[in-house]
C-alpha cells in the first residue's frame, strides 16, 4: 500500500518486518529488525539535523509573511541661519508619517515559495529517512546472513570432527595411512580458522548495526530467515510506481519553488510606492498645516532580468533532471527485476536440486569411506561440494533479499506480493 507522501515512509519496511523477521528460538539476547528500525527513527545521527532546518524554515516563513513596517521622521527647517532665519524665528518643524506599499504582490509570492521550500525540505527529510532505514536493514539483512554462514560452518565443523574421528580408527586398524589422518586435521584447523573468522565478521556486524542508531551493540544475534524469498508485481507496474518515487516526486516540488521564484522575479518589475501624510508647523507666522507626499522608483533598467533569467533556467534544467532521472531509474528498475528472477530461479535450483543431490552424495562418500571404498580425496570433494552449495545458497537468498530493499528504497512502497501469484496475474 501506498503511503501519502507527508507521512513517515516507514512503509517500505513494513514488508521487510513481514518476510524476514521471523520469530526463531535463538539463544541469548536477539534484536528484531523492527527493534532495529524503530531505534534508528529516533536516534540515527543522520536524522538529527532536520528538526532545526525546519524550524528555521518557520523563521523564513514568519519573515516572509511579514509588511513594510511604517517610517516616521521628523525635520527642522530654516534653523541657525542668518538675517530672518536666525535662532529658530523662521523654524519649520514637519512630522511625517511613511508607508511603503508593496506592489505586483510580492508578499503572496515569497510565501508561495516559501511553502514549496518547506515542501522540499519535508521530501528530503523523508528521502533521507527512508535511505537511513534502507541502511539499517542492509546491515541487519548482511548479519543474518553471517548467521546462517556460521551455523553451515559449524555444521561442517562437525562433520570433519566425526571424519576425523572414523579416520583415527581405520589408522589404528592399520587400515588408512597417518597421512589422510593429517590430512583431515590440516582441514579442521581451516575450518575451526574459518569459523573464527565469522564469529570476528559477527562481532564486528553487530557494532556496525548498532552504529546506525549510535549505540554500542547490547544484543548478541539478531532474528531472522532468508529462506522466503516473496514474489513480485510484474516489472510494467514497477516502473510506473516510479511517477510516484520520492526522487522523481523532489523534482516536482523543485520545479514549483523555481516557478515561485520566477513570479517573484516578475513582481520586482512592479515599483513599490511610498506615501507619506504629516504635520508643518511654520514658526513665524504660527501656522499649522498638513504634508501629503508619494514616491516610487524610477526604474530606468529591468531591476529584475536577472533573476527571471536565473528562474526560467533553474525551470528547464529540473524538468531535464527528472527526465533523465526517470529514464535512468526504469533501466536501474529492470536491471534489479531481472537479477532478482535469475536470484529466485538460482536459489530455487540450489534449494530442490544441487543441495539435496550434494548432500546425498556427502552421505554416500562418508558410508563408502567408513568401509574402505571411497578414499579420502572423493570425500573430501564430496564434503567441499555440499558445503559449497549450502554457502552459495546463503549467498543468493541474501543477495535478493538486498536487491529487493533497493528496489523498494527506489520506488519507497512496498513491492512484494504475499500471495502465490503475482499482481498482474490478478487483473
Amino acid at each position: 500500500m501506498r503511503m501519502r507522501f507527508t507521512a513517515p515512509m516507514t512503509a517500505v519496511m513494513v514488508c521487510l518486518v513481514s518476510w524476514l523477521v521471523l520469530p526463531q528460538a535463538l539463544a541469548g539476547e536477539a534484536l528484531r529488525l523492527a527493534q532495529a528500525l524503530e531505534k534508528t527513527l529516533k536516534q540515527a545521527p543522520a536524522l538529527q539535523q532536520y528538526p532545526y532546518q525546519l524550524r528555521l524554515n518557520e523563521a523564513q516563513q514568519l519573515q516572509a509573511a511579514l509588511t513594510p513596517t511604517p517610517e516616521f521622521a521628523v525635520s527642522l527647517e530654516n534653523i541657525a541661519g542668518t538675517g530672518s532665519s536666525r535662532g529658530l524665528k523662521n523654524a519649520e518643524l514637519t512630522l511625517t508619517l511613511s508607508q511603503l506599499i508593496e506592489m505586483g504582490d510580492k508578499r503572496t509570492y515569497r510565501l508561495e515559495k516559501n511553502q514549496w521550500q518547506h515542501t522540499l525540505l519535508q521530501q528530503q527529510f523523508e528521502i533521507s529517512r527512508l535511505d537511513v532505514l534502507s541502511a539499517t536493514t542492509r546491515s541487519y539483512i548482511h548479519q543474518v546472513a553471517l548467521q546462517q554462514q556460521q551455523q553451515l560452518q559449524q555444521q561442517r565443523l562437525a562433520r570433519e570432527q566425526r571424519l576425523l574421528a572414523l579416520a583415527k580408527q581405520r589408522a589404528a586398524a592399520s587400515s588408512l595411512s597417518d597421512a589422510d589422518v593429517s590430512r583431515l586435521e590440516l582441514r579442521l584447523i581451516r575450518s575451526q580458522l574459518a569459523l573464527t573468522a565469522l564469529d570476528n565478521a559477527l562481532e564486528l556486524g553487530r557494532a556496525q548495526l548498532a552504529a546506525h542508531w549510535g549505540e554500542a551493540a547490547n544484543f548478541t544475534q539478531v532474528e531472522g530467515s532468508l529462506e522466503s524469498l516473496p514474489l513480485l508485481p510484474a516489472l510494467a507496474e514497477l516502473q510506473r510506481s516510479l511517477l510516484q518515487s520520492p526522487s522523481l516526486a523532489q523534482f516536482v516540488s523543485q520545479s514549483r519553488l523555481h516557478q515561485a521564484q520566477l513570479s517573484l522575479a516578475q513582481a520586482g518589475q512592479s515599483a513599490d510606492i511610498s506615501l507619506t501624510a504629516g504635520i508643518r508647523r511654520t514658526q513665524s507666522n504660527n501656522d499649522t498645516a498638513f504634508v501629503l507626499g508619494f514616491s516610487m522608483p524610477w526604474q530606468l533598467n529591468d531591476v529584475s532580468a536577472g533573476a527571471r533569467l536565473a528562474a526560467n533556467t533553474h525551470i528547464e534544467l529540473s524538468q531535464l533532471q527528472q527526465q533523465q532521472t526517470h529514464t535512468a531509474l526504469r533501466l536501474l528498475v529492470q536491471q534489479i527485476y531481472l537479477e532478482l528472477e535469475q536470484l529466485r530461479q538460482y536459489a530455487s535450483v540450489l534449494q530442490s536440486a544441487l543441495i539435496p543431490k550434494a548432500a546425498q552424495l556427502q552421505q554416500l562418500s562418508e558410508r563408502g569411506y567408513q568401509q574402505g571404498q571411497v578414499d579420502l580425496f572423493s570425500l573430501l570433494s564430496a564434503e567441499q561440494e555440499l558445503h559449497q552449495a549450502e554457502v552459495d545458497l546463503v549467498s543468493a537468498q541474501s543477495r535478493f533479499h538486498l536487491q529487493l530493499l533497493e528496489l523498494e528504497r527506489l520506488t519507497g512502497q512496498s513491492l512484494t506480493v504475499s500471495g502465490p501469484v503475482r499482481l498482474s496475474a490478478l487483473e
